[in-house]
């Protein structure tokens, strides 16, 4: 089974990430490693990291640099086959990467997959 690594830039998003991490850790697709960049946060995200330090989630701690550089500082970290971003300010839902998996293997002439949006505000209203 091939690894995904999941690759999360965050700055100052410490009201959203630990639902972010949550999300990927309760995938039903378990081969994954997460990699989390700090890009420079002045707010509580590195507090809320801490207890997710484990041995499947690697965080950079970095100056702030924006996020396509933090994206870059991750993907020279990733292990994985695939990789699969996202931001800390959103969440999958528990069957995102296997299904995203299987339609890469089912279609290996792709290269890329998405999948939709919902969007919601802070009191969980969806749009």
């Amino acid at each position: 089974m091939p690894k995904i690594s999941v690759i999360i830039p965050t700055y100052n998003a410490g009201q959203y990430i630990e639902e972010c991490l949550k999300s990927v850790l309760n995938q039903t697709y378990k081969d994954f490693e997460i990699i989390v960049v700090d890009d420079g946060s002045t707010d509580n995200t590195k507090e809320v990291l801490k207890p997710y330090l484990s041995s499947i989630i690697y965080i950079s701690y970095q100056q702030n640099k924006k996020q396509a550089y933090a994206r870059n500082i991750a993907l020279e970290k990733a292990q994985g086959d695939y990789i699969a971003f996202l931001d800390a300010d959103d969440f999958w839902l528990p069957e995102t990467l296997e299904i995203q998996k299987l339609s890469l293997d089912l279609y290996p002439e792709i290269a890329m997959v998405f999948g939709n949006i919902i969007e919601f505000d802070e009191k969980e209203n969806f749009e």
